[in-house]
């Protein structure tokens, strides 16, 4: 097949393996197609391949031949490309005359013939300044020189620049070079105007060519501007063919060797000894053929050691070759004087050969060649390297991802969540043995802890005191309304007590109800404190507490239930013995002698500096006498009356006068108080033994501490018995994306989302290797 055909084969294949490289980058990038296996090194060869791929696939389409002319400044590179054109149209100056990139198309037709400017943008502009500000810093003077030099180009002509880029894009038609030579050089060469160009294109049937080449004349590699170096790099990458420019020079100049160097790697599918080709000029400034001769061997050398052969190298002057085409250029001299010399260096004579001694007529049909027969086998060689690159790269991830994934988003998602739970489940029971560690530690620093226990018996101490001090009948005014009921006609004392101890008698029922429920509150808050701790070790769910308590109301009326049941074992008998009946009477001897048992027990719990509550049973026998009495306290504890004092001063809450008590206290006797006084100091002496036994004995004598202990310990019991339990809950707190709980989970785990996408690029990926026509 010849090149026309071959491209577009190639430009069908092309596109097919663009679909292909698609799909497979689409894939190749996802977080798990890299856990799959996928490498960074297959995704950058996707990707190069991909973008060389497309940039050929585009030039095929159009049916472009690229050839970059490449050089240093003032190589002769446009005087080079007049010569192939066989026009001076080009300018070629002394001083520096190229600005910018110009792309010389060959079309067939004259009506087709144009010229094209693109100015900058204003952005573009502004970035192009600031490049050359940063290069006039440069520590290569030459270059520094060149970008002042443009700054100040572009300082004096910034009006005319501005009229360039207001101007936008336009297209110029024209018939003959001649005509539009003064427009293409106001664009390309003229500073005052071509500072703002971008790009400019020329369309002529004067390129000595096919249909579709394409010329590029770039500014010098050394032009100053490190942006054209790059233009050169990206061309040589991108190039189907390339021309370099040689001074007479015969060692390659930095910039030269630079882009040798590129050359070699940057286009990764052919060599650069593939597509180079060499043209030595300006060998008319040569002193002798014995000169020249001898630079063009060591010229060869060099090349040679670069890969370059020597049948891709060509001497001679693009100068002269226009001369002697009857262009007149002072610069390269006259007519006779360019025939005479180039025939002395030549050791020619006839003036046909002479002009095919320029080399210009060599190297065109050298190129001739290369567009005829070597183009269409390197193109060949040149889009099997992309399209294996590709195919094959794609097929390595294709094969890779779907050993893991499989092609059905459904079966997909089935084989993940299996994977999933399992690798859950592992997870799981690793941090199993973490979390029962914690708990243990949890719960033991809090059971234990002497805060959270001061705050448990603190509640109980306020809850006895503040329900003692409320009891209604313990009021001033309920108290009045008893004592008037039993005063006709006069005071009677003993029906009082009666009534009066009845009446508390019946609220104490309900006292202990209160004091009962208050504990199993306090106990239950306790619980949810503990169980906030516990919560947290499975990342705050909600179901530790239904699954350990379930209904809160049943707990607590539990709890009362079970502090109702030891409150009242012990606090009911000293209720009974105290309160029911007066000091003295014979029923309240004969309740003591059948609840003595019971509140023997409460004695050995019994703490206090106080000798006359020691004993349950010996205050209940005497009551307040034991108190205020001094004869009795002596005889029967066998102290002094003073140690009393400072009790009945604090706690002491009858409405009466604390003198005439304390001179009761000193005296003994009795009679000086009378008789309602002696009621109340009787009844709330009693009150205030029932508050004292209740704070010191009954507590630690219902096993209230070990009860506490008990119920939290139980929390924590039942807490660690429900591992398969937390499994499922910890489960569903995954599911629902939970995201305390997601932070430490696995990565593979973190994600709620079931991979379908990945089967989906899988598909594609296949669908788009199957139906490729690719064949390499």
């Amino acid at each position: 097949m010849n090149w026309k055909e071959t491209s577009k084969v190639y430009s069908a294949k092309l596109k097919s393996a663009l679909d292909i490289q698609r799909h497979a980058l689409q894939l190749a990038k996802m977080p798990q197609a890299k856990q799959a296996g996928i490498t960074e090194e297959q995704i950058a060869k996707l990707e190069l391949a991909g973008s060389v791929a497309e940039k050929q696939m585009i030039r095929l389409e159009k049916g472009e031949f690229r050839i970059a002319v490449v050089g240093l400044e003032k190589a002769g590179k446009s005087t080079f490309i007049n010569a192939w054109l066989g026009y001076d149209l080009l300018p070629a100056k002394t001083e520096r005359c190229t600005f910018t990139t110009t792309q010389i198309y060959s079309v067939q037709h004259g009506d087709k013939q144009r010229f094209e400017t693109e100015p900058k943008t204003l952005k573009a502009f502004n970035q192009y300044q600031d490049e050359l500000t940063a290069q006039a810093q440069s520590p290569d003077k030459s270059a520094a020189q060149t970008a002042n030099n443009d700054l100040g180009v572009i300082e004096k002509h910034r009006a005319t620049l501005q009229e360039i880029i207001a101007e936008g894009e336009r297209s110029i038609s024209f018939e003959t070079l001649a005509e539009l030579k003064p427009t293409l050089t106001k664009y390309v060469a003229d500073e005052r105007y071509a500072h703002a160009m971008q790009e400019a294109r020329l369309y002529t049937r004067d390129l000595a060519a096919v249909d579709g080449v394409v010329f590029y004349d770039v500014p010098g590699l050394d032009s100053g501007l490190s942006k054209h170096i790059e233009e050169s790099k990206a061309m040589l990458a991108d190039c189907d063919a390339i021309i370099l420019v040689q001074r007479r020079d015969i060692s390659l100049k930095a910039y030269e060797q630079e882009l040798v160097k590129f050359g070699q790697t940057g286009d990764p599918y052919l060599r650069l000894a593939e597509k180079l080709f060499v043209f030595w000029g300006q060998i008319d400034l040569q002193p002798s053929r014995e000169v020249l001769e001898d630079d063009w061997q060591k010229l060869l050398a060099i090349w040679n050691l670069e890969g370059i052969p020597a049948e891709r190298i060509v001497r001679g002057s693009a100068g002269a070759h226009l001369v002697l085409r009857g262009f007149d250029i002072p610069k390269v001299g006259t007519l006779n004087n360019v025939q005479d010399k180039m025939g002395q260096l030549l050791s020619l004579n006839d003036a046909l050969a002479i002009k095919q001694g320029t080399g210009i007529p060599a190297l065109q049909q050298k190129i001739q060649h290369y567009l005829d027969i070597e183009r269409t086998v390197l193109l060949d060689k040149r889009c099997t390297g992309m399209l294996n690159d590709i195919t094959e790269t794609a097929k390595q991830i294709y094969k890779t991802v779907s050993f893991i994934y499989p092609e059905d988003p459904e079966l997909a998602k089935r084989q993940q969540e299996e994977r999933n739970t399992i690798d859950f489940s592992v997870w799981w029971d690793k941090c199993w043995d973490n979390i029962h560690g914690n708990i243990n530690n949890i719960s033991r620093l809090y059971i234990e802890s002497s805060d959270t226990f001061h705050g448990f018996s603190e509640a109980y101490s306020q809850n006895i005191t503040q329900q003692i001090e409320k009891l209604p009948s313990r009021q001033t005014d309920v108290r009045k309304v008893i004592f008037d009921k039993c005063s006709t006609p006069v005071f009677d004392a003993v029906a009082s007590n009666l009534q009066w101890r009845e009446k508390l008698h019946e609220e104490s029922r309900t006292l202990l109800r209160n004091i009962s429920l208050n504990m199993a509150n306090s106990l239950a808050q306790e619980a949810d404190t503990l169980m906030d701790n516990m919560k947290q070790e499975l990342w705050g769910s909600d179901e530790v507490e239904r699954r350990l308590i379930n209904n809160k109301q049943q707990y607590r009326e539990n709890l009362e239930r079970s502090f109702n049941t030891l409150f009242l074992r012990f606090a009911r008998p000293i209720v009974e013995a105290l309160l029911r009946k007066p000091v003295g009477s014979q029923a309240r001897n004969e309740i003591f002698k059948r609840l003595d048992a019971d509140i023997e027990i409460i004695d050995n719990y019994i703490e206090t500096d106080e000798p006359a509550f020691k004993r349950v049973g010996r205050y209940a026998r005497y009551g307040s006498d034991l108190l205020i009495n001094p004869k009795l306290r002596s005889e029967v504890l066998g102290i002094s009356t003073t140690a009393v004092k400072y009790i009945l001063r604090k706690n002491f809450l009858a409405n009466i006068a604390l003198d005439v008590i304390e001179n009761s206290l000193e005296t003994g006797i009795k009679n000086e108080i009378n008789a309602l006084d002696l009621l109340v100091t009787e009844v709330e002496a009693d009150l205030q033994a029932l508050e004292y036994f209740l704070l010191q004995g009954v507590f630690d004598a219902a096993g209230f501490k070990a009860f506490r202990e008990q119920e939290l310990a139980q929390l924590r019991d039942d807490f660690l018995d429900k591992k398969s339990t937390w499994s499922g809950v910890v489960q569903n707190e995954w599911r629902r994306g939970n995201p305390a709980l997601l932070k430490v989970l696995p990565v593979n785990l973190q994600g709620q989302k079931f991979d379908t996408m990945v089967s989906d690029k899988l598909r594609q990926l296949g669908i788009a290797l199957h139906n490729s026509s690719i064949m390499v």
